[in-house]
């Protein structure tokens, strides 16, 4: 009975773990290879691209709009940056600030 027990607790509580959203908590901080795409990238690629390629305040993505006709989104750092993000086929994404510049 309590095997069962734990079992269902595990299956409820993996269904139910949300998308990482820091930095830390990216595939990339385990195999930097992996860091040259930009298809299916969660919050915390996201934020790993911002923080580690790119140099910007952004530890954790807290929120992401969706995408724009001009061919980006924005993504909003708990820093409180707001960052566009441009992805791009077969390498890592662009991300500039909200003003599409890099300062």
């Amino acid at each position: 009975m309590r095997t069962i027990a734990a079992t269902l607790l595990m299956i409820v509580s993996t269904a139910g773990a949300a998308e990482p959203t820091k930095a830390s908590q990216s595939i990339y901080e385990k195999d930097i290879r992996r860091a040259t795409t930009s298809q299916g990238m969660t919050k915390a690629d996201l934020a790993w691209h911002a923080l580690n390629t790119y140099g910007w305040d952004c530890e954790e993505v807290t929120a992401q709009e969706a995408p724009t006709r001009e061919g980006f989104f924005v993504i909003t750092c708990s820093s409180g940056e707001k960052l566009r993000v441009y992805p791009r086929q077969g390498q890592h994404p662009k991300i500039t600030n909200i003003n599409g510049t890099y300062q």
